[in-house]
């Protein structure tokens, strides 16, 4: 991983995209640079949000302030929208005092220099900005992948002491990114983690309190206090964490009721967001279709945002494959996903279905396979379901 971490950054770390309204300035900087730097000029802030669109992303962008249609600062926060980890950099003849704090507060820039700017001093501000996209990639790396890949470990593992829990996780981390992706976020890491940890606090939980659970069954007092604690064994897991600050807190709040107005902040989106996707599989599980689930949750005492119950209305439901085939299971493959729960001779929940085998998995069936615990043959599906994990 960490070689092509670096190999991605090498190819990023030279493209340099300079934008002004003036021909004869974009002329002069790629004269003078174009043998240090990877250099792209465009010509007023159209073509250059157009280069980003069509040739990016860029690890550095340096805009001139006053442009004609759209100054510099306008134009930097849409290339934050478009590209949220290329660093922004200012050059300007207009260093008036409000200029600058407008750059720095609105802009998110990384430097500002005024015209004319000695190459020297214009080539030391690249490379402190080249330097500053690889700490941002690096980071962006390790959360992403090596986190994200230790929560997914841990997933795995509860695939194998709470099937239920498991089965559950992959659909609500399916519906999540679907809802997240249709926000536009760029941050979608952090609430696919939050989706697969919102069922971490139930490797506590008897499997059977939960199918009781998710079926609608009527609970007693003591099994509904101990689905409420769940959450809080997930917080206290997830607060020992570096970085999970944002889904600790998704997960502080998802039982919380909040249903104040929409917010885009990562952290409260993410818990409004759980809250109803969690509902929402919960009534598919019960037996109802989409549209009969999403009637049900705006008629709720306590109210789901109408905008995240959109979300909802525009999530494409998981492909499933109704082709089934029973193989024996030491035919059982990576990648297979099972089509009935598997069951110990005495009835006890091993998988659930609808799982996708793994490693451990197809591991843990042939232990119990070979100890007689479980019979011999499987059901699967012929291709793989839409959920991945």
């Amino acid at each position: 991983m960490e070689g092509k971490l670096h190999e991605r950054v090498y190819i990023l770390k030279n493209r340099i995209l300079f934008v002004d309204d003036e021909q004869n300035v974009l002329d002069g900087i790629r004269r003078q640079l174009r043998r240090r730097f990877n250099i792209d000029t465009a010509l007023g802030p159209d073509e250059g949000l157009r280069c980003f669109e069509e040739g990016g992303p860029y690890a550095v962008v340096v805009s001139d302030m006053r442009m004609p249609g759209m100054d510099g600062i306008r134009f930097l926060n849409r290339v934050e929208q478009l590209s949220p980890f290329t660093i922004r950099m200012m050059l300007t003849g207009n260093a008036d005092q409000q200029t600058a704090i407008d750059a720095v507060n609105k802009g998110n820039i990384f430097r500002f220099m005024n015209k004319p700017c000695p190459m020297e001093t214009m080539t030391m501000h690249l490379e402190a900005a080249l330097l500053q996209f690889e700490l941002v990639h690096a980071e962006k790396e390790l959360l992403e992948n090596t986190l994200k890949g230790s929560v997914e470990v841990l997933v795995d593992i509860l695939a194998l002491t709470n099937p239920v829990a498991f089965s559950r996780a992959e659909r609500i981390k399916y519906y999540m990114s679907q809802c997240v992706q249709a926000l536009g976020r760029h941050d979608i890491w952090k609430f696919e983690v939050a989706a697969l940890f919102s069922q971490m606090g139930y490797v506590t939980i008897p499997v059977e309190i939960m199918e009781k659970s998710f079926a609608g069954q009527e609970l007693t007092e003591a099994e509904s206090a101990m689905l409420e604690e769940h959450a809080k064994d997930i917080y206290r897991m997830i607060d020992k964490i570096p970085r999970l600050e944002d889904v600790g807190k998704m997960i502080e709040v998802m039982d919380s009721g909040y249903c104040g107005d929409y917010e885009e902040d990562a952290a409260v989106l993410g818990g409004q967001l759980l809250r109803a996707v969690i509902e929402f599989d919960k009534l598919m599980l019960q037996g109802a279709r989409p549209y009969q689930a999403l009637h049900t949750m705006r008629q709720s005492a306590v109210p789901f945002h109408d905008t995240i119950l959109k979300l909802l209305e525009a999530v494409e439901p998981p492909h499933v494959e109704k082709t089934v085939k029973c193989i024996p299971v030491h035919d059982l493959h990576i990648g297979m996903v099972l089509a009935e729960d598997v069951r110990s001779t005495s009835n006890t929940l091993i998988v659930s279905k609808g799982q996708s085998v793994n490693g451990l998995l197809q591991r843990r069936l042939s232990n119990f396979l070979q100890q007689k615990i479980i019979g011999d043959r499987i059901r699967v599906y012929e291709e793989r379901q839409g959920f991945t994990v």
